[in-house]
């Protein structure tokens, strides 16, 4: 009797081990999903997580209408201005709102539900779509109506890019969240790629006008996933106390006072500002330099798609079997080099290899970092960290302006070859200053 008893002890045990109950976010009914036992991080316990498998869908399918659009705009823009400077304008409008605008996104997501915000930023997006595709039925489209849906992108995007992405603590075993961001981040990085190849792909064979259209219908069912998801609730989240001024202040010092965290928006800040723009110049490469028109920018654009979602996969697959610090170095000075032989190469062949090179380094080295900026950040204060981060990713028009700016004076070519050289340089000294004043950060963020 008394073995009985322990074996059913002990069964019950791990039953209420395997079993996790906590709040809804809403407050109505208890939400209870198994949680399988697998190793740390596992892949497969995020990927038997149907939460989490609807938010990624949903994310993708945002980011890849959202990215077909970017593409399509920037050749239409060319169209009608012959300008590289207006080309890099559309990326410019887009991301200038989170120069302003992502503190505020990262405070809201400390205080109010994060899922309501990013349901209504996508909601917004998609009517701007839907404008913008109106306008171009009509005949009358101009650079300022492309411009303007642009900037109102951006403004959705960046008050609600840290909701979306801090959402994840609320969807996963905590055991999982690495893999969950890592996974959660090719989100964002496979489809700034995919998105433009597919929006490459459609250019020449439907015309600018109802490609924009396909945009929109792939992102439709973003909504209606983010709609179905149930985040638990954690006591610490969305609670977070004074003004929001206050909660901008209490991140932007946290993001700062973290040694850690400084590298790390240093690192993604070489990105940006150099490697990161070279997608905006992709219609003046495939039109003026290789003279491959609209079918070859497709095919450029889909040879970085595979690369992207290649260096998806290999981040993940790697997972902390290598630091983080070796990572970035190894993916910032490769996706610098192949940029630069991309950008001196005078045959399509070789630029194809060379772009998807660029593209596979570059989403590695953004994966990696948003990970580790993810899993060291506290529930509490998870979406002002993030929202620091998009910050850093909101100088990009800076660095797309440079580009298209330099290569109006001197050649797409040359400017692209002298900027990618400049981030090498970048990528080098953010490494070796990390090393030296924060050599405890390849502990931390294990």
């Amino acid at each position: 009797m008394r073995d009985s008893d322990g074996v059913l002890a002990t069964a019950t045990l791990r039953m209420l081990h395997r079993q996790r109950t906590t709040q809804v976010v809403d407050g109505s009914v208890p939400n209870s999903r198994p949680v399988r036992r697998l190793r740390r991080g596992h892949p497969l316990g995020v990927v038997r997580n149907s939460q989490y498998r609807r938010y990624w869908a949903a994310g993708f399918a945002t980011f890849t209408g959202f990215n077909m659009q970017m593409l399509i705009r920037g050749w239409m823009m060319y169209e009608l201005t012959q300008s590289p400077l207006m080309v890099t304008m559309v990326t410019a409008a887009m991301m200038m709102p989170m120069l302003f605008l992502s503190l505020i996104g990262g405070a809201l997501a400390d205080r109010i539900e994060r899922k309501k915000i990013t349901i209504a930023a996508d909601i917004t997006m998609l009517g701007s779509f839907i404008a913008l595709f109106a306008v171009s039925v009509a005949g009358i489209m101009a650079p300022w109506h492309i411009l303007t849906v642009s900037v109102v992108n951006g403004i959705a995007f960046a008050l609600a890019v840290s909701a979306r992405q801090a959402m994840i603590s609320g969807l996963v075993h905590r055991e999982q969240m690495r893999t969950a961001v890592g996974l959660s981040a090719t989100t964002y990085n496979s489809a700034q790629i995919i998105g433009p190849a597919i929006g490459g792909v459609m250019l020449p064979l439907m015309g600018a006008t109802w490609a924009l259209g396909v945009s929109i219908i792939v992102a439709i069912p973003a909504i209606l996933l983010y709609s179905s998801l149930k985040p638990n609730h954690h006591s610490s989240v969305n609670n977070a106390k004074g003004s929001v001024v206050e909660n901008v202040k209490a991140g932007l010092a946290y993001s700062f006072q973290n040694s850690t965290l400084k590298f790390l928006m240093l690192g993604a800040m070489v990105m940006i500002l150099t490697v990161g723009p070279f997608q905006s110049l992709m219609p003046v490469f495939a039109d003026h330099v290789l003279k491959v028109g609209a079918g070859g920018l497709g095919v450029l654009m889909l040879a970085a798609g595979i690369g992207s979602l290649t260096g998806s996969i290999v981040v993940v697959v790697i997972d902390e079997r290598v630091g983080h610090q070796k990572l970035e170095l190894v993916f910032g000075l490769l996706a610098a080099a192949s940029l630069t032989a991309f950008a001196l190469s005078p045959w399509f062949g070789l630029s194809i290899v060379l772009v998807s090179i660029t593209a596979f380094a570059t989403t590695s080295f953004m994966v990696v970092n948003m990970t580790v900026v993810q899993i060291i950040s506290p529930d509490y204060i998870r979406g002002r960290v993030v929202s620091v981060r998009f910050l850093v990713i909101g100088l990009m028009p800076f660095g797309a302006l440079s580009m298209g700016g330099a290569a109006e004076s001197i050649g797409a070519p040359a400017a692209v070859a002298i900027i990618a050289g400049v981030g090498a340089v970048g990528f080098a000294l953010v490494q070796i200053a990390s090393r030296i004043f924060d050599p405890s950060s390849e502990v931390e963020s294990h």
